[in-house]
C-alpha cells in the first residue's frame, strides 16, 4: 500500500504556482515589449559593482535548491517505516500485529479479503475487498467497532489513526460447461 503523498502533492503545488508565477510574468513582459530592464537600474549598478559576491549567491541558491530536490527525491522513493512496538517488555513486530489485525479484518462479515500493514508511531493501512453486495455500512461499523478497537486495546492507546481503503470484489462470472461429446447441445451446462 502506498503511503500519504500530500508533502510530495504540496511540494509540486507550490513549485507549480511559482513556475506559473514565472512564465505568466515572462509572458506579460514578452506582449507588451518591455524595453526597459527588468530589474531597476540602482539594482543593476550595484548588481555589476558586486559581481563575485552576487555569482557566489547565486551559485548558493542553486546549491540549495539542488540540496532540496535530492532531499525531496530521497524521501519520495525511500522505504516506508514499519515500526516494531514494545508492550511490557515484549516485542511485537510490525508483521505480527499486521497479521493479527488482517485476522479480525477477514472475519468481518462481506470482507472477502484484507491487507494491513503497520507504519509510523504507529497507524495502520488497510485495504478490504468486498464480496459483490456488502453492506459497506455494515462493514464499516464492524470494523471500527471490532478490529479497530481490538488493535488500540491491545497496544494501550487512546488513539490509532488508520487509513481505510474499501476495494469491491469483481463479479464472479457464470462459466459454460460443455459435458459429453462435441456437438450435442443438451450436454452444455451453466454454473
Amino acid at each position: 500500500m502506498n503511503r500519504s503523498n500530500r508533502t510530495e502533492r504540496v511540494m509540486a503545488a507550490v513549485l507549480g504556482v511559482l513556475a506559473l508565477l514565472v512564465g505568466g510574468a515572462a509572458v506579460v513582459l514578452h506582449r507588451f515589449a518591455v524595453d526597459r530592464p527588468v530589474l531597476d537600474p540602482v539594482v543593476l549598478d550595484w548588481a555589476r559593482r558586486h559581481l563575485l559576491p552576487v555569482r557566489l549567491g547565486l551559485i548558493a541558491l542553486g546549491l540549495l535548491a539542488v540540496v532540496l530536490g535530492l532531499l525531496w527525491a530521497w524521501r519520495a522513493v525511500r522505504p516506508e517505516r514499519h515500526p516494531d512496538l514494545l508492550l511490557d517488555d515484549v516485542v511485537v513486530t510490525a508483521k505480527a500485529l499486521a497479521a493479527a489485525v488482517r485476522a479480525d479484518a477477514e472475519q468481518v462479515h462481506g470482507v472477502a479479503g484484507a491487507k494491513v500493514s503497520v507504519v509510523g508511531r504507529p497507524a495502520l493501512r488497510l485495504r478490504l475487498t468486498l464480496r459483490h453486495g456488502a453492506d459497506v455500512h455494515r462493514v464499516w461499523r464492524e470494523l471500527d467497532g471490532r478490529v479497530v478497537s481490538r488493535a488500540r486495546a491491545a497496544l494501550g492507546v487512546e488513539v490509532l489513526p488508520t487509513a481505510v481503503r474499501l476495494d469491491l470484489a469483481k463479479r464472479e462470472r457464470h462459466r459454460v460447461h460443455r459435458a459429453g461429446p462435441p456437438g450435442r447441445m443438451a450436454g452444455w451446462l451453466s454454473r
